[in-house]
């Protein structure tokens, strides 16, 4: 493989990692109440005393409460690479993904330089029915100009949120340039962590979970419930990049699926003692075959799910190698409304593995080594994941398994190596297929939602067209990406099918998307045709 091809892919992986590092910084959390705890001795005295001497003594003024940030900050990556400071607005973001909901309007935003656009229109949201479309630019909200103005994207976020009951006028610009402005009165938004539930045949149920909060196990369990009324006999879950969330929730989920009394996992630390979480009786799915599918971006929870069952010899767990975080945080809050997610525990999983990889060279070397994992076993020449800890544990059954760096599935499913996917991968990474896409939503919005009945028919019935596939082309040429017609006509149905997807994702929303993008996944193909 060239210098140039294989650059290409080590860039993709680092977008792909620093999209899954967002997604496991917050981590696996205790799902408790907050709990104030002042800083005491030593430590908070020689901080005092240098801060002090710094606003009293320094050349310059100083913001002291920048610098006070900045300096816990400094602290707590000393610690580990979880351990972090959370401003109060990122403590406020942390709390919304752990209760899996928001107060707003309901609206995804789409952004396109500093113009924003209705991405999508969440179903049952406040702005459900008002009129407002997918596609829809947004000109004002409460007669402030937020498009074209340099507004950041988080400013129209804001003015946007809300408490429920308020309202909030949104003026926006529909196709064919006509404006409408309307009065919304927010409400709670939910933010489902399960955006996918369906058969995909007569006895196979699939359930995808994009990340743990506390509405999770409801969620799960309601899934399940429908899917058993439809015959379910083997359940695919699907953790591939989960980064985790609330333990309470990855506990819920796992005792769906395992008999009463079984260990799911257990806690310790320096100031802790272990701590047993079991299985509770009631789990809805505790006999029926169960595959866990998780990959490189599945952390935290997703390990604590795939671990404790792999360890009863539950479920076969497939895919490639998870992340490996086995540290649990617990949130402090501050005075002022930060907060401190501090370190306070290792989880284990049944057989007692904790499947935490090394951070004693720092976070740096953290992260930066995990790239190479990835870049190394894209390129082996066998579908096996290194083994980093050679220390044996043993499942129920007896089987072997290893931890010390995520948790190695029982089937690797290898990275897919056709060099026809580095240009597919380039336009994808560009955002082209996206962007394209959305024109499409932007333009015909509201004729498509009149012409398909629902989600379910414009799954059936709608087609891309040549002509949008060449417009990503095009656009990829201006961009720099030399067209490659030999891979063109290897992906054009991955490249069709995604787009598809996106379309679909406004249309109709995020479980429309993953129900479309499943037409083209060859790991679930594999898993639902393996009996």
């Amino acid at each position: 493989m060239s210098s140039e091809n294989k650059s290409t892919q080590t860039g993709n992986f680092i977008l792909v990692l620093v999209a899954m590092v967002m997604g496991v910084l917050i981590g696996l959390m205790f799902a408790t109440n907050s709990r104030s705890r002042s800083t005491t001795g030593a430590l908070q005295g020689k901080m005092d005393e240098v801060l002090q001497l710094v606003e009293k003594e320094y050349v310059e003024p100083v913001d002291v409460d920048s610098v006070s940030e900045r300096a816990v900050a400094l602290l707590l990556s000393e610690l580990d690479p979880h351990s972090t400071y959370l401003s109060y607005r990122e403590t406020e973001q942390a709390d919304e993904l752990m209760r899996g909901n928001f107060e707003g309007v309901g609206l995804v935003l789409h952004r396109e330089g500093d113009t924003t656009y209705v991405g999508q229109v969440m179903a049952d949201g406040p702005s459900a029915n008002v009129g407002i479309v997918p596609g829809d630019m947004i000109v004002s909200v409460d007669g402030e100009p937020v498009s074209g103005v340099g507004m950041p994207a988080d400013s129209v976020v804001a003015r946007l949120r809300g408490p429920r009951g308020s309202t909030v006028a949104v003026e926006v610009l529909h196709e064919g340039d006509i404006k409408s402005t309307f009065s919304i009165r927010r409400g709670v938004v939910s933010r489902a962590t399960m955006p996918c539930a369906t058969m995909l045949d007569d006895t196979t149920g699939y359930i995808l979970l994009t990340s743990f909060a506390s509405t999770t196990h409801h969620e799960f369990r309601t899934a399940l419930r429908q899917l058993k009324s439809q015959g379910l006999k083997h359940l695919v879950l699907d953790l591939r990049g989960n980064g985790g969330g609330s333990l309470q929730a990855a506990v819920g989920v796992a005792g769906e699926l395992l008999p009463a009394g079984s260990l799911i996992v257990y806690t310790q630390g320096a100031h802790s003692r272990r701590h047993d979480v079991k299985a509770r009786s009631g789990g809805l799915f505790t006999t029926g075959r169960v595959t866990v599918m998780i990959d490189e971006g599945s952390a935290s929870a997703s390990e604590v799910v795939s671990g404790a069952l792999q360890d009863n010899d539950r479920a076969r767990v497939v895919g490639r190698r998870s992340f490996g975080k086995g540290l649990v945080q617990t949130e402090f809050n501050l005075r002022d409304g930060s907060a401190v997610l501090l370190t306070t525990a290792r989880y284990y999983t049944p057989s007692g593995r904790c499947i935490q990889r090394s951070y004693n060279n720092g976070t740096g070397e953290y992260y930066r080594s995990y790239v190479q994992q990835l870049i190394d076993e894209t390129y082996a020449d066998t579908a096996v994941a290194s083994v980093t800890d050679s220390t044996p544990y043993y499942t129920v059954g007896g089987r072997t398994v290893y931890g010390g760096g995520g948790i190695t599935p029982d089937v690797i499913l290898p990275y897919r190596k056709d060099s026809t996917f580095i240009y597919y991968n380039r336009l994808a990474s560009a955002g082209l297929l996206n962007r394209v896409a959305f024109d499409e939503v932007k333009r015909h919005a509201a004729a498509l939602l009149a012409q398909y009945a629902d989600g379910e028919a414009f799954r059936r019935q709608y087609r891309v067209d040549d002509r949008m596939i060449e417009e990503v082309v095009r656009r990829g040429e201006k961009a720099g990406i030399a067209r490659d017609s030999h891979s063109l006509r290897a992906q054009r149905r991955l490249m069709a099918n995604t787009m598809k997807a996106y379309i679909g994702q406004s249309l109709y929303g995020d479980e429309m998307f993953y129900r479309i993008v499943m037409q083209e996944d060859e790991d679930l193909k594999k898993v639902k045709n393996e009996k």
